[in-house]
């Protein structure tokens, strides 16, 4: 990927939106944009306008520079009507005013990334934030985003790199007996202490893939509970049909609702009851399959029924409060009665599902796989403490699987830390 050249892309949403956001980074960018006529300057919106087909057109044209963007190279952003023709004759003006090309794909935060503005795994959040389906996965891409596990891991990579310097400033001045550059101790007391850091941030983990999949909370009880008529309140449209003839339900439905705040898939199952026949077999089997993979089952109650639920993760509702013999704590489901504390119920219990807290950290699975790595190479080193030369190959394992996290390191700074704190020629 060439990342000196002057790349220019459509940096907003497809849409209708009255304004679109056309964006240009490069060494280029200033340059260009001057070339077209317009007036710019460094970290204000400044209103300007361009030429297109013997009009002007006003836009508002927002200049980085390299110091300050986002990419670390200068950057132009021009808001201008979200209009597909001018859209795409400003973008190809730019693009011959600065001699450059349509970017591709993730080529801004990839060049973030190589500028050193950002890490490896927050270019990753960037990714995972606009692949979001869901409020978990937006969190956990959001601490990817903003480097949450690049900070966690960067002071154990920098202790690897001290110790890894030191021992093999001992190694080469193995002739030296009075030269020992980290004793066997301290040594070992370093690896230890990376380890600790290491379980800490692997123990507190969330997984990225477990995100993905919302609860599930299931709306179940005998035929004609009223299950439909709540499923349809919760998820404040018609969805399912109502009937007051008994088995009208015969489908597993299921929709993204949410629950004051938080978000889960909500389905409506068959009434619970003998099977007749095949079909009535095929659902029941259905139904009961929906129950046992639940995280929240609501066990509809009609006035006068017994409640027959021994679930441990099952909320009594008991439905029809418009009906003469109904509960004392029925819901209605068609005017909304009681709905508020039905759903905060839901809420206190989805609250411990899978959601990263502030001081987790949410991770792709290569993310696993790197800090697993690394202890296992820690782990090897501490195995081989009395050879040098063995505890430095475990050494550089280690430095090279959790550099994939915080970005390679490089040769140069490994000697850069031999000169800083073991002072040769002295």
């Amino acid at each position: 990927m060439d990342h000196e050249t002057t790349i220019v892309a459509v940096s907003s949403p497809s849409g209708r939106s009255t304004h679109a956001l056309i964006r240009a980074t490069g060494p280029h960018a200033w340059h260009g944009t001057k070339q077209l006529g317009l007036k710019f300057e460094p970290r204000r919106i400044i209103a300007s306008r361009i030429s297109f087909k013997s009009q002007e057109i006003p836009v508002l044209i927002s200049a980085f520079p390299a110091n300050s963007s986002f990419t670390g190279q200068e950057t132009i952003e021009i808001q201008i009507v979200n209009n597909q023709f001018v859209v795409d004759f400003v973008m190809n003006e730019l693009i011959n005013a600065t001699n450059g090309r349509f970017a591709e794909a993730g080529e801004f935060t990839a060049r973030s990334f190589l500028n050193g503005n950002i890490s490896i795994s927050a270019a990753e959040g960037v990714c995972a934030t606009i692949s979001a389906g869901n409020d978990a996965e937006l969190l956990g891409a959001s601490l990817l985003r903003n480097g949450a596990l690049a900070n966690a891991t960067q002071p154990i990579s920098l202790e690897i790199i001290r110790v890894l310097a030191l021992v093999e400033a001992g190694i080469d001045f193995t002739d030296e007996e009075e030269v020992i550059a980290i004793s066997k101790d301290d040594l070992r007391t370093s690896v230890e202490h990376c380890i600790h850091l290491l379980k800490a941030i692997v123990e507190n983990k969330i997984s990225m893939a477990a995100l993905c999949e919302l609860p599930s909370v299931v709306i179940a009880g005998k035929p004609n509970a009223g299950k439909s008529t709540l499923f349809n309140s919760l998820i404040k449209k018609q969805r399912v049909v109502i009937s007051s003839i008994a088995g009208t339900t015969r489908d597993v439905i299921t929709e993204q609702v949410r629950f004051n705040g938080k978000d889960a898939l909500l389905t409506d199952i068959a009434g619970l009851e003998f099977a007749n026949g095949v079909l009535d077999e095929s659902m029941q089997i259905a139904a009961q399959r929906s129950i046992d993979s639940a995280d929240v089952v609501l066990w509809c109650v009609a006035p006068g029924e017994a409640t027959e639920c021994s679930l441990e993760n099952a909320i009594i509702v008991h439905t029809m409060k418009d009906k003469n013999n109904s509960h004392n704590d029925a819901i209605n489901a068609h005017t909304g009665e009681g709905l508020a504390v039905l759903q905060a119920k839901v809420s206190d219990v989805l609250i411990n599902t899978q959601t990263p807290k502030l001081d987790a950290l949410a991770l792709l699975p290569r993310h696993e796989r790197s800090l697993e790595n690394t202890l296992v190479a820690l782990k090897e080193t501490l195995s081989q403490i009395d050879i040098p030369e063995l505890a430095s190959a475990s050494l550089r394992e280690a430095l090279n699987s959790i550099g994939s996290i915080t970005g390679h390191v490089t040769p140069d700074e490994i000697i850069g830390e031999v000169f800083s704190t073991f002072c040769i020629g002295k």
